[in-house]
């Protein structure tokens, strides 16, 4: 949120850090995940990259599988100290959290060194992905971050799979009620064990994961399009489509934000309470409008544009290419 960006930059100067994070239905605990679990992730930076966390062992381990910086077989791991509230944090990296809930979906960050400098990037993925089309079929409010030439941006709006496997994007507008701008399409070819070629005509733009939690959908894409005016290297992230409500909001909130920082806050109503910035306490507040500018979307009072869906996904962007993703804990 644009409230955590401003308090960083005004507040505190801390190192970035890795967080990582992983939910279910909404909350739980870390019971639902008992022993050696790999994920299927996404970085911000725009790596694929495989995520395997040992809750039974206290260990964890990722491999990059697919790398636009020439990380390619890069691997990590890392312990596990089990916290008091539940959550894990890996050993070495300060500031770190690890909390793991039980409906597939993983948040959080790896730290390796671009362009000769060690970065801390959110990622974000999934266990049990969809390997039939029609299973990820649905309309996605998306925030997308991407890099292109140095020069990195956010952008929020829709974007829609068919069941025959084709797609259509639409920047800062609603398909389901027809999109104001331009769009743009292409199709979605299988690579085989859930993972999904994205074309835009005879460009390859990227790698898709998708998942389907009890009606809940998610899409997942590795973004690796170079060319002028392409959608660039990086992320997008979207939930299917449904209106909001306290149900789905109300409750404690984990984040990772591509400025490498972390925070925890509350959301209650129509406001959300900072409780944590980067493990030191924080009261910045702000308020939103669900359902604007239209269903499944809110607008920050302090601008921006971001989703807090079904089963605990919560992406945020805002003017200058900040974004942040998290995953709601209880």
């Amino acid at each position: 949120m644009k409230p955590l960006a401003l308090s960083i930059a005004r507040l505190i100067a801390l190192p970035m850090v890795a967080f990582l994070a992983s939910c279910g239905g909404g909350g739980g605990s870390s019971t639902g995940v008992s022993a050696s679990t790999s994920y299927t992730a996404v970085a911000m930076a725009g790596e694929l990259l495989t995520y395997t966390i040992d809750t039974t062992n206290l260990t964890y381990s990722y491999t990059i599988t697919d790398s636009q910086y020439g990380l390619t077989g890069t691997t990590g791991s890392g312990t596990l100290v089990h916290n008091i509230d539940g959550t894990y944090s890996p050993s070495g990296i300060s500031n770190a959290k690890l909390a793991i809930l039980p409906n597939g979906l993983i948040l959080g960050a790896i730290r390796v060194t671009l362009n000769g400098t060690p970065t801390s990037i959110p990622i974000i993925g999934m266990t049990h992905l969809v390997t039939e089309i029609n299973s990820g079929a649905a309309t996605y409010n998306f925030v997308q971050r991407s890099c292109l030439s140095g020069i990195c941006g956010s952008a929020y709006g829709t974007f829609q799979i068919s069941s025959t496997g084709t797609w259509t994007f639409c920047p800062s507008g609603n398909l389901t009620t027809g999109c104001s701008g331009s769009t743009n399409s292409g199709t979605l070819n299988s690579l085989g064990n859930g993972k999904w070629q994205v074309m835009n005509g005879a460009t390859d733009i990227g790698t898709a994961i998708m998942l389907n939690s009890s009606g809940q959908r998610i899409v997942m894409l590795d973004l690796k399009d170079t060319r002028m005016g392409g959608f660039g290297v990086g992320l997008l992230v979207g939930s299917s489509q449904q209106s909001m409500n306290v149900a789905m909001t109300n409750g404690t909130w984990v984040t990772a934000s591509t400025t490498g920082n972390w925070g925890i806050f509350s959301a209650s109503g129509n406001q959300f309470s900072y409780i944590t910035v980067n493990g030191m306490a924080s009261n910045v507040m702000t308020t939103f409008s669900a359902d604007t500018p239209w269903t499944g979307v809110y607008t920050a009072a302090s601008g921006g544009h971001g989703v807090l869906a079904g089963n605990g996904i919560y992406i945020f962007e805002n003017t200058g290419g900040y974004v942040e993703i998290g995953v709601k804990i209880n």
